[in-house]
């Protein structure tokens, strides 16, 4: 053999040794989330940390039901809500529970259980078809749709994992054969749509992956990881790892939005802790500079009061969700530096019954530790950061009456997205002041649409009009094209959250309408002339052509006053429209007022708000709520009033939105019921630059220039307002006035 042969054979084993080394994992049980190091820690750590107990007897409670209930595994029939649908997925829960339980006492019943649940499945799964249910168009076989059958392999891989030393070699052979590798073929190549959802870049294909990944480890099965990982190809242009990739910004926003981020992250989280346990070499929590242990941050700072925000596709959820719990306890494992997450894990006093959940609890019971620094930032959307973003600004008291104020100016966000450019929400005093409304849906309900998303969600709640953001001509944005939507972000111009009088932030759109550029800047005010911080926003809407400009608040809370006279329609209500959304909104009330300043207030808990907007003699008021064309009470009841300029080339709504006095019903107080805006004046509005004149009744007045082009923190301008020169430096100015 020749020396250059002898090298290339050399360099051939190296390599080959190095591909082993990178693909070799772990085949000792427990390996998954549980480890053999992590049950011997639970097991000395027991009646030491009482919230770890009660996780753990949480936990043996469910297990012990389920030994003293007989096996069911029905023949899929419902959709969600249904009995089977349940019984289904509470098996796996059972068998999860179970699964842990039996590595923490040893006890045999608790592995016989899962065992023969086992059996019962992979007797059943040879015979099923698609689920009898047409409502999916990636069907599964346990479940009405795909996504919950990998939910179901998911958890039951931690259950598999856990008895696995106790099956005998042909238990395991039959289960494998009949159950988990017939499974996982079908979640990732069943048929053409299998097959595209596995190897997309969505939530499902993280559920998709993580739960193919997780069973492959378990069983030992290099390829089955493999396409987990890196694709059914295995070329790295899909799988688990480009998933990280692709779906979170540097900064941790997952595209989806905050819902579906808290949705996503516990696929994400758990196969990432799979990984580290059977993979350590591949450091999958450093990769991209660490994206899922920022994605964990980045999601809880996405909260009010433990709340998420109702971005896109929404329902309510909080932090001390299960999902959240395995991402707390994982991210603080992997790095027990970021002492904040004790915080979180304080709040919700439970813990996963893992090694990362007893490492959480120990730290918890031992370290001093700060609370979580909720803070205004600028999350940026998009794989490389470049697709716009989201503004959180937090004002006032940093305690649970903080004000919040969210701007949306992100790209769509996928299948779950809304047509809702440059919109806003805002949370005061611990309540949700201007809602988003986020999805219609009853989860889980099956009389209500199965349990899946409402008809109106589509009709209603992703159109333009169900937001607090401008619609034209009564048309959605992208007139409600997802396809061309998906092209097309939203830009920031600048933000600057440092300053303690105003923190600020801009954004423009100019894709939702054809030849309309939408600009929106908002502030958060703080000065002693207001009882508490407010909010102005400048609505620039610049065409060549005419167009209806409709600017809906959405509102909590009861009316108060007006200053204008209004119709109300108290024998018969009529929808605003027929068609995007409009078909869903009654007409309480119209008016119009020839005062300069409109001012509209309410009440919501203790406190009052006063909306002050500029207007003309051709601007419309109308006060609206949902429930039109809902013939299933679908929708709930949301009140807004709405400014209309009809038939204008630009239009500049200027929105003073003010928290102000006190409201006692149980004391039979009230304070400060009237707002302290006296006067909101544009004084200049043009393609450089918007200039805003705010005046109290108390003779204070503020003024706040925007730069609306070419912007640049260090540039230099000079203004003429009422006969008086401005100087100033970067993007904004905002001053007191002296009296």
């Amino acid at each position: 053999m020749n020396k250059n042969l002898i090298i290339k054979s050399l360099f051939s084993c190296l390599i080959f040794s190095f591909l082993f080394m990178e693909l070799s994992f772990a085949h000792s049980h427990p390996s998954l989330l549980l480890t053999k190091q992590g049950v011997n820690e639970i097991k000395s750590s027991m009646g030491k940390i009482s919230d770890f107990d009660n996780s753990v007897n949480e936990l043996k409670i469910i297990a012990g039901k389920a030994l003293k209930s007989e096996i069911v595994v029905p023949i899929p029939v419902n959709e969600g809500g249904g009995y089977t649908h349940e019984k289904h997925k509470n098996n796996y829960y059972e068998m999860n529970a179970a699964g842990t339980m039996y590595q923490i006492t040893g006890k045999k019943e608790y592995a016989e259980f899962v065992r023969k649940m086992l059996l019962k499945y992979s007797e059943l799964y040879t015979t099923l078809g698609l689920h009898p249910s047409k409502r999916s168009d990636t069907p599964g076989k346990i479940f009405w749709q795909l996504l919950n059958d990998c939910v179901w392999l998911f958890h039951t891989a931690l259950a598999y994992d856990c008895v696995y030393d106790y099956l005998n070699t042909t238990d395991k052979a039959y289960i494998e054969k009949n159950l988990f590798r017939p499974m996982a073929e079908f979640i990732s190549n069943g048929s053409q749509a299998n097959y595209a959802v596995f190897n997309k870049m969505h939530n499902h294909a993280t559920w998709a992956t993580a739960s193919v990944g997780m069973i492959g480890y378990v069983m030992g099965d290099k390829n089955l990881v493999e396409q987990a990982l890196y694709g059914s190809n295995k070329d790295k242009k899909s799988g688990f790892i480009h998933q990280l990739d692709v779906l979170f910004s540097p900064d941790g926003y997952y595209t989806e939005g905050p819902y579906y981020q808290r949705y996503a992250i516990w696929p994400f989280m758990v196969f990432a802790q799979v990984i580290q346990n059977n993979q350590p070499e591949l450091n999958i929590f450093s990769y991209r500079d660490s994206i899922l242990l920022k994605a964990t941050n980045t999601l809880i700072q996405c909260a009010y009061n433990g709340e998420f925000f109702y971005l896109n596709d929404a329902l309510k959820k909080n932090y001390k969700t299960q999902e959240i719990v395995y991402a707390v306890d994982i991210a603080y494992k992997n790095n027990p530096e970021n002492t904040f997450l004790l915080d979180i894990a304080q709040q919700q006093k439970s813990f996963i019954v893992s090694d990362a959940g007893i490492a959480t609890a120990k730290s918890l019971h031992n370290i001093k530790y700060e609370p979580f620094e909720f803070h205004s930032v600028f999350l940026r959307d998009g794989a490389n950061g470049d697709a716009g973003g989201l503004g959180i600004i937090r004002a006032g008291k940093k305690d649970k009456t903080q004000m919040c104020l969210t701007f949306k100016a992100t790209s769509h966000g996928l299948s779950h997205g809304h047509y809702d450019k440059l919109s806003i929400s805002m949370y005061d005093g611990g309540n949700f002041v201007l809602p988003d409304y986020g999805a219609v849906r009853f989860l889980n309900i099956e009389p209500k649409s199965g349990g899946n998303y409402a008809k109106e969600n589509h009709s209603w709640a992703a159109q333009t009009i169900a937001h607090n953001t401008v619609t034209v001509d009564e048309t959605s944005n992208f007139k409600g094209n997802i396809k061309i939507s998906s092209n097309h972000h939203s830009d920031i111009q600048y933000y600057d959250f440092k300053n303690n009088k105003i923190q600020i932030i801009s954004g423009c759109e100019t894709n939702a309408y054809k030849n309309v550029k939408m600009q929106r800047t908002v502030a958060v005010l703080e000065n002693k002339t207001f009882s508490y911080p407010i909010v102005v926003d400048i609505y620039r809407n610049v065409s060549d052509s005419t167009h209806t400009y409709d600017l809906p608040f959405y509102y909590r809370g009861q009316m108060v006053s007006v200053n204008f006279q209004y119709q109300k329609f108290t024998a018969q209500l009529n929808p605003l429209g027929t068609k995007n959304g409009y078909q869903h909104l009654w007409v309480d009330a119209f008016g119009k007022n020839e005062k300069p300043v409109t001012h509209f207030t309410w009440v919501d808990g203790n406190r009052f708000y006063t909306i002050s907007t500029t207007g003309n003699s051709n601007t419309e008021y109308l006060m609206t709520r949902t429930g039109a064309d809902d013939p299933n009470f679908n929708l709930r009841n949301e009140t807004a009033f709405m400014i209309r300029q009809p038939n204008v080339k630009n239009q500049t709504f200027v929105s003073i939105i003010e928290p102000h006095g006190f409201y006692d019903e149980n004391k039979e107080i009230t304070e400060n019921f009237e707002t302290s805006i006296k006067n909101v004046e544009i004084l200049t509005d043009n393609e450089e630059y918007s200039a805003v004149k705010i005046s109290t009744v108390t003779n204070n007045s503020f003024l706040l220039i925007t730069r609306n082009k070419d912007f640049n923190n260090d540039s230099e301008h000079l203004l003429d307002i009422n006969n008086q020169t401005v100087r100033f430096k970067g993007n904004y100015y905002f001053t007191e006035l002296t009296k």
